[in-house]
C-alpha cells in the first residue's frame, strides 16, 4: 500500500509542477475529424500494454491481424508488462511523462487510481460520434453489468473503459477419487448426486449432472473422509503438511468472498472505505483456520506453490476454487493416466450462521475480469486510432475470438446467445466417415468450455466490489492477512489490526 501511494504521489506532484498537464498529454479533447475512407486515411501506431501470456497474445495477434483488414495503416502493438500489479505500477511512473501507452488492460481500481492523475480519456464522446462511434444497438449489446462497471467512478457515470475479459470462479474436483472413494459401499460421485458411472471396458464412464453442486457443509463432510483414507493415513507426518481435501486458489478473492458468504462488509465508496474489519469477516476467517487446523482446508501457500492447481494435479488435495479462465490449468493430461477433473459451483453454505455469520439474501461469487481504457495522447491521431482499435477489440467478431479461444466469458449479449457460440460449448463437430463419405455430427465440449458453463450459471449472484485509489492494494493487504493468519502463527485479532494499519 505505501508503495502504491508513494507512486501515486509523485505522479500528483509531478502533474501540479506542469500545471495538471503532463508533457506529451492534451487536456483538451478535440476528435480528428477525418473523412468517409478514415479506415484507409488514418496512420498511426497504437501501443496496448497488458498482463496477459503467451497463449493469449496469440489471440490479441490474430484481432489485430483481423483490426489490419480493416485499417491497415494502423500498427498494434502490444507489449506484456508482467502481472497485474507490474502492469498498473508501470504505468502509474509513466503517466506525468506522458509516456504511458495508447491503450491498457485495467482492472477498476486501477482506473480509479489513473484519474488521480487526469490521465484516462473519456469514452463517451467517441463511443456516441456519427462517425468513430457504436450504434445504440451495438451499445446495448454488451452484457449489462459489465459495460456499467466502466461508469462507476462518478456521479455522472462517465465512461472510463469498455468491457474484454470476465471470468469468475468455481470449483474442480478429482472425479476419480471421488468415484473410487466410497461411504457405506457408495461412491462419493453418487453419494453427491455429482452424476452417474458406466463401466465400459473396466474404465468409469462419466455422466455429470448438469445441476451438479456442493455446499460448503458437503466440502467439510468429503474433507474428512479424505483424511481418514487410507492412502493418507499411509503419508508420513510431513507429507500430510502437504496434503489437504480442499484449497483454493487466490487468497485475496477467499478472504472477500468468505467475508460477503458470512455477511460481512469488505469495503465502500463512502468513508470508511475499508471495512473488512467487522465480526462476520473475523468469523469466517477463523471458520477456515479452523478447518485448515484440522487437515481439511489449505491455500496455495500450504503447498508452497504460486497456485493451488499444482497441489491438485499434483494429486495433494481433491477439491480446488480458482479462476474459470484459468480451467486448462487445472487439468492434468490424459485422464486414463492421470485422473478425471470435474467442474461444480462455487460453494455456498447452507447455514452460515452455525459460525458466527449472517446469512445474505442470496449467494456470493466474485465476478472478475478486466476491461481496456484509453489514455490521452499528445497525437489526437494516435488516440482516435487507439478508440478505433478498442471499438474492434469489443465487437462482435472480436469478442467471439476471444471468447471461444480462451476461457473468458463473452462480454456481448448477441455472441453468447449465437448459434456458433453454442456449438462451441456443446462442442459440435462434424466427423467425415472414410468409409462411407458421409458426414456425422458428434459433440465433445472442451474442458474449457465445461468451465465455462458451470461459471456463467452463477451469473445471477456475482458480486464486485467497489473501485478507488488504493483499493487494488486492500487486496494485497488482506491476501497478506489470511497468509499471517493461517501460516504464520498471527492471531485474528492482530492480522486484522496489521491490515488496517498497513492501509493508513
Amino acid at each position: 500500500m505505501r508503495k502504491f501511494l508513494s507512486l501515486l504521489a509523485m505522479l500528483i506532484i509531478a502533474i501540479a509542477v506542469v500545471g495538471c498537464t503532463p508533457r506529451g498529454r492534451r487536456t483538451e479533447h478535440e476528435i480528428e475529424d477525418l473523412g468517409p475512407d478514415y479506415q484507409t486515411e488514418i496512420s498511426a501506431t497504437v501501443t496496448f500494454w497488458h498482463a496477459m501470456g503467451q497463449a493469449n497474445q496469440g489471440v490479441i495477434a490474430e484481432i489485430i491481424t483481423e483490426f489490419n483488414k480493416e485499417y491497415p495503416n494502423i500498427t498494434v502493438v502490444q507489449q506484456s508488462q508482467g502481472g497485474y500489479t507490474d502492469l498498473r505500477d508501470k504505468i502509474l511512473t509513466t503517466l506525468s511523462s506522458g509516456n504511458n501507452p495508447t491503450i491498457a488492460q485495467t482492472y477498476p481500481d486501477h482506473v480509479a487510481a489513473y484519474l488521480q492523475g487526469k490521465a484516462v480519456r473519456e469514452l463517451d464522446s467517441y463511443i456516441n460520434h456519427a462517425r468513430y462511434g457504436m450504434t445504440q444497438e451495438e451499445i446495448d449489446d454488451f452484457i449489462t453489468a459489465y459495460y456499467e462497471e466502466g461508469k462507476i467512478y462518478d456521479t455522472k457515470g462517465t465512461l472510463y473503459s469498455l468491457p474484454f475479459n470476465k471470468s469468475t470462479e468455481v470449483m474442480f474436483y478429482n472425479k476419480t477419487w471421488f468415484y473410487n472413494e466410497k461411504v457405506d459401499g457408495v461412491s462419493l460421485y453418487e453419494k453427491y448426486n455429482l452424476g452417474t458411472v458406466e463401466v465400459v471396458d473396466e474404465k468409469p464412464v462419466f455422466t455429470d449432472n448438469p445441476n451438479a453442486y456442493l455446499s460448503w457443509e458437503d466440502i467439510i463432510e468429503i474433507c474428512e473422509v479424505y483424511i481418514n483414507s487410507e492412502a493418507y493415513q499411509a503419508l508420513s507426518s510431513d507429507d500430510k503438511l502437504k496434503h489437504a481435501g480442499f484449497a483454493a486458489d487466490s487468497e485475496a478473492n477467499l478472504f472477500i468472498t468468505l467475508t460477503q458468504q458470512f455477511g460481512g462488509e469488505y469495503t465502500s465508496l463512502e468513508e470508511p472505505r475499508f471495512r473488512f474489519d467487522n465480526p462476520q469477516s473475523k468469523s469466517a476467517i477463523q471458520w477456515f483456520f479452523d478447518n485448515k487446523e484440522a487437515g481439511l482446508f489449505g491455500t496455495s501457500t500450504k503447498f508452497g506453490t504460486d497456485y493451488s492447481s499444482d497441489a491438485f494435479k499434483a494429486g495433494q488435495i481433491q477439491m480446488t476454487i480458482g479462476s474459470s479462465a484459468g480451467a486448462n490449468y487445472n487439468y492434468p493430461g490424459d485422464p486414463d493416466s492421470t485422473f478425471h477433473v470435474g467442474i461444480v459451483p462455487y460453494p455456498q453454505f447452507e447455514d452460515v450462521t452455525k459460525y458466527g455469520g449472517v446469512q445474505p439474501d442470496k449467494g456470493q461469487v466474485i465476478q472478475q475480469g478486466t476491461n481496456v481504457t484509453l489514455f490521452k495522447c499528445t497525437d489526437p491521431m494516435e488516440e482516435l486510432a487507439g478508440w478505433l482499435f478498442i471499438r474492434f477489440l469489443t465487437s462482435y467478431k472480436a469478442a467471439m475470438i476471444w471468447a471461444t479461444k480462451t476461457g473468458y466469458f463473452p462480454i456481448r449479449q448477441s455472441v453468447r446467445s449465437s448459434q456458433e457460440y453454442e456449438d462451441f460449448l456443446d462442442g459440435k463437430k462434424l466427423i467425415l466417415d472414410a468409409n462411407t463419405g458421409e458426414w456425422t455430427t458428434i459433440y465433445e465440449p472442451s474442458f474449457i468450455a465445461k468451465t465455462m458453463k458451470v461459471g456463467w450459471e452463477q451469473r445471477n449472484i456475482f458480486y464486485t466490489s467497489p473501485a478507488f485509489p488504493g483499493s487494488s492494494d486492500c487486496r494485497d493487504v488482506v491476501e497478506a492477512l489470511v497468509q499471517a493468519v493461517l501460516y504464520g502463527g498471527v492471531s485474528i485479532e492482530q492480522a486484522y489490526e496489521d491490515a488496517l494499519d498497513e492501509l493508513e
